[in-house]
């Protein structure tokens, strides 16, 4: 399974504490989608079956409680224009640690 690198992302808190993951949008819809995470540095986006994304550098100031969010919801982006092209909500998995090789 190929795994793509997105340094281009951001993750924010609303107001009521739910946490939105910013991202350019992707061609295809996504399925099944989770948000695996360790409360470290690194987080796996898994976006659809065989489709991967590593969200890496994840801000420090946001580990813990990110890590304590039930889900997260998801923004994807149409970069052209700056226009939501896509929302939807994914749950998180809590992992001992997240790998990368």
């Amino acid at each position: 399974m190929p795994l793509l690198q997105n340094r281009n992302y951001f993750i924010q808190p609303t107001k009521e504490g739910i946490y939105i993951l910013l991202i350019a949008a992707r061609v295809n819809d996504a399925q099944a989608s989770s948000l695996v995470y360790d409360g470290r540095d690194n987080a796996l986006f898994l976006r659809r079956p065989h489709e991967t994304i590593l969200l890496d550098y994840i801000n420090p100031t946001i580990h813990r409680q990110l890590l304590e969010s039930p889900f997260v919801e998801v923004l994807e982006i149409n970069t052209a224009n700056e226009d939501v092209y896509r929302n939807y909500r994914v749950p998180m998995k809590r992992v001992d640690e997240v790998f990368v090789a």
